[in-house]
């Protein structure tokens, strides 16, 4: 049978889809996270072994696949891994980032912004076959509107107000959930916490925010204002006529309707045409939307 495997390596887990050449779904894998950026060697054996188990099931006649890789933007290795995955299972490979992945899934091939926010954040646009990218840059120097970049946020808000001795939710929210009496005490559990670990706490802080907790709608309202304006900043890199289609994914933005109804309001703010549209699922079946043909070959 032949066969094209669509790969989403994100922060916490990777996502492998194999489909037939009509595109019908035959085969779903799921292994570790695949961030290159935070552990190349782990991100690639988890990679590989999704690969692995597919054609354990399905057999070697892969036609092509193609990995969308966290942590790629900032590595650069494209080629480097584009080449390991073709040698390693003989067949046409191509590695991007995971965000011009759920591009092609999001859009279905068409131009317009996608935007990613899970365990971190880009924005990449597609233009008459030109590709733009804001942020990305990781957790250190980007991530704006993350499930990281709102934990940190929400970290940061209660350790001021504790050292200011003032009142902040977020700082009964932190210490009942590590289990301790004081928020300084926080410190040492959240440094023994793998970056993912750390993102989750977001859900928390929209928990409480949901609630009508002003402080943790604080940090939901402001990382949902940065996320706005790198969508801002896309659109704004696009010529005239500017595609105005724009495909929100990842875990934060579809689970969180507080901070993506911010993100639509401020954008609409410029861009009042702007169509938003919540893309779910995996990002996987971006494969069935690339047209083009510059994937690697084993050598």
């Amino acid at each position: 049978m032949h066969y094209q495997i669509g790969i989403d390596a994100g922060g916490t887990h990777t996502t492998a889809i194999a489909y037939d050449l009509t595109g019908q779904e035959l085969l779903t894998v799921e292994t570790g996270q695949g961030n290159i950026n935070a552990d190349f060697d782990g991100g690639m054996a988890n990679i590989k072994e999704a690969i692995r188990q597919i054609q354990a099931k399905l057999g070697s006649d892969c036609e092509r696949i193609l990995a969308g890789i966290a942590g790629i933007s900032v590595t650069g290795q494209y080629k480097e891994v584009s080449e390991a995955l073709a040698s390693a299972f003989n067949t046409k490979a191509k590695a991007v980032t995971d965000s011009l992945l759920a591009l092609y899934k999001g859009l279905k091939g068409e131009d317009g912004i996608i935007v990613i926010a899970g365990t971190g954040s880009v924005v990449n646009g597609l233009q008459n076959g030109k590709i733009l990218t804001v942020g990305g840059y990781g957790h250190l120097l980007g991530d704006e509107g993350s499930g990281y970049a709102i934990s940190i946020a929400g970290l940061k808000s209660a350790l001021h107000s504790w050292d200011k001795r003032e009142k902040n939710d977020l700082i009964d929210l932190f210490t009942k959930h590590f289990g301790v009496s004081e928020m300084n005490d926080c410190n040492q559990k959240v440094y023994r916490l793998e970056r993912p670990e750390i993102a989750s706490l977001a859900r928390l802080i929209a928990e409480l925010a949901d609630k009508g907790s002003k402080d943790a709608q604080d940090v939901i309202f402001s990382q949902a204002d940065l996320l706005a304006q790198d969508i801002i900043m896309g659109l704004d890199r696009f010529t005239d006529p500017k595609p105005m289609a724009i495909a929100l994914t990842g875990s934060v933005l579809t689970n969180n309707k507080m901070l993506r109804t911010r993100v639509e309001d401020k954008v609409h703010v410029k861009y009042p045409n702007a169509k938003f549209v919540v893309s779910s699922g995996s990002n996987a079946s971006g494969i069935l939307f690339d047209k083009n043909d510059d994937y690697y070959t084993a050598k």
